[in-house]
């Protein structure tokens, strides 16, 4: 979870590509939230995670490998590592204690331009013989550099001390530590198929470029989140890589990416699923929805690029509820996170359904309700809320058979409507009594 605030400062590790980086954050932060691959250029986006050391809050943040390179995924990475430098309390430059290269010299040279303090890491110290090299690397100029295994983790316990100690003259005094207890945090998980607009919507939402984005599909690998506050509310968003279908996975890294998806899903209280309007929702959308249903999870459809067409917007709410009605109880937000058309509306409708999501129902005002009902032969002799977050309903009949699905989808869809649970799953159970 990050905070753009001058207040909380802000660790960055840079380096090369396929030094350790992801794996040395990963370590620091004590689980693995980076993809770590073999391959080089894996990471993309820049990856948050708020820790402490020493009693100051701090964004530990994973940067992508300094190269060289043409392509838009490229350039749009390297542009937010040097603003990532600039933005930074601290640097923990890592090189890879194997391989001193010309790259790691001029990395080197953009860090003593940046008048930022750097703490020089020697990451795949793995054994004692590779410690030898550890002498090369004092020619980058910077003083007492700490060797380290982010595999076996050999010195991260010294060089948390080290950042402790660095972080602390960086700041110049005890900085201020935001919390966010005291307001309600709201899980969301923007999901959908690649080059829907995920990540640009992110960037919209928080007015800032937070999150990489390029005509590229697959752009996005590992999930970015950001915080903002609306209304009382801190909502915590996870903009997640696009998810193909499964004979098209091919990469380990895009294995990874979808591993990582579906735990922002099950993390989120709800998923933003986003779906391209000139295409409608497809199969695909259909089976990314499957996710969110199979983890009881609210969900909103958000129908991106409004603005290059704009379609009947009844007609095209009510098709996607005839060709997909089991996620028929999903509000359909039409937008454009080009233009920002309907922004404050979905963020209002976040709150909306974060609401629905924990609403409780006094047993009362269920039963009152369920007399009005026209049941035909079937008698409900009375119904309680067992749970929220999300709602569960048991409902004690006669005259019916407790796996009767039609008359339980009857039940949900008016309780729905009565008491306004839109955009949540509604749980009901049937016992005979």
């Amino acid at each position: 979870m990050y905070k753009k605030s001058s207040s909380i400062p802000t660790v960055a590790i840079v380096g090369k590509p396929n030094v350790g980086k992801s794996s040395l954050f990963n370590r620091l932060i004590d689980r693995r939230k980076a993809i770590v691959a073999p391959e080089p250029g894996v990471t993309r986006d820049i990856n948050f995670e708020p820790l402490e050391f020493g009693g100051i809050r701090v964004n530990l943040a994973d940067s992508a490998g300094f190269t060289q390179g043409i392509d838009d995924i490229h350039a749009a990475s390297q542009l937010f590592n040097r603003r990532l430098i600039q933005e930074a309390s601290l640097i923990v430059f890592t090189c890879d204690i194997r391989d001193w290269s010309a790259e790691d010299f001029e990395i080197a040279e953009l860090l003593r331009k940046s008048g930022k303090p750097v703490i020089l890491v020697l990451n795949k110290a793995d054994n004692s013989i590779l410690l030898e090299n550890q002498y090369d690397f004092y020619t980058l100029g910077f003083e007492d550099p700490i060797p380290v295994s982010s595999l076996h983790g050999t010195n991260i316990s010294l060089l948390r001390e080290k950042i402790e100690e660095r972080i602390e003259k960086a700041v110049k005094g005890p900085a201020q530590i935001i919390s966010d207890r005291g307001s309600r945090v709201i899980d969301v998980a923007i999901i959908g198929k690649p080059n829907v607009g995920k990540s640009s919507l992110l960037n919209l939402l928080v007015n800032m470029e937070r999150s990489l984005v390029t005509p590229l599909p697959g752009t996005t690998r590992d999930s970015v989140e950001q915080i903002l506050h609306y209304e009382g509310y801190t909502i915590n968003l996870i903009d997640t890589a696009g998810l193909r279908k499964r004979r098209s996975i091919r990469e380990n890294v895009e294995y990874y990416s979808l591993v990582r998806t579906k735990e922002a899903i099950k993390k989120s209280t709800i998923s933003l699923l986003i779906i391209d309007a000139c295409e409608g929702i497809t199969s695909q959308d259909k089976k990314i929805a499957d996710i969110v249903v199979g983890e009881k999870k609210a969900l909103i459809i958000a129908a991106n690029k409004w603005d290059i067409f704009t379609p009947n917007e009844t007609e095209f709410i009510q098709d996607i509820y005839y060709y997909f009605p089991h996620i028929a109880f999903a509000d359909v937000i039409p937008l454009s996170a080009k233009t920002g058309y309907n922004k404050i509306i979905l963020l209002k409708n976040i709150v909306k359904v974060y609401n629905n999501y924990h609403k409780s129902v006094k047993t009362s005002q269920l039963n009152d309700f369920l007399g009005t009902l026209s049941l035909n032969r079937a008698a409900v002799k009375y119904g309680v809320q067992k749970k929220t977050a999300p709602p569960e309903f048991e409902f004690f009949v006669r005259h019916i058979e407790s796996g009767d699905t039609n008359f339980k989808r009857y039940l949900i869809n008016a309780v729905r409507k009565r008491f306004h649970f839109e955009g949540v799953p509604v749980l009901v159970t049937l016992k005979k009594r």
